[in-house]
């Protein structure tokens, strides 16, 4: 045999180290938890963002509209008016 094979008959052999399935269970389950938790809180946050500054974006563009709209009322007031 050689040396390779009698390395691998080794590691066969050997027992692997002791570990309980359920505590590591549990440590990825709190884990996944835990990130599942900070993903949706980040979600919710980003959401209101988006929600403020759309609002902001609207309320500015309102105003345009408004501030238009008035300006050109007091153009053709100004013209509609005779000049002494």
């Amino acid at each position: 045999m050689s040396i390779e094979e009698d390395k691998l008959k080794a590691l066969w052999s050997d027992d692997p180290p002791y570990s309980d399935e359920t505590q590591a269970l549990k440590k990825v389950l709190d884990k996944s938890k835990q990130i599942t938790a900070v993903k949706d809180i980040t979600g919710i946050f980003v959401g209101w963002i988006w929600v403020v500054l759309l609002g902001f974006g609207a309320s500015a563009y309102s105003a345009k509209r408004q501030f238009e709209l008035h300006q050109r009322n007091a153009t053709s007031r100004n013209k509609n008016t005779p000049n002494n």
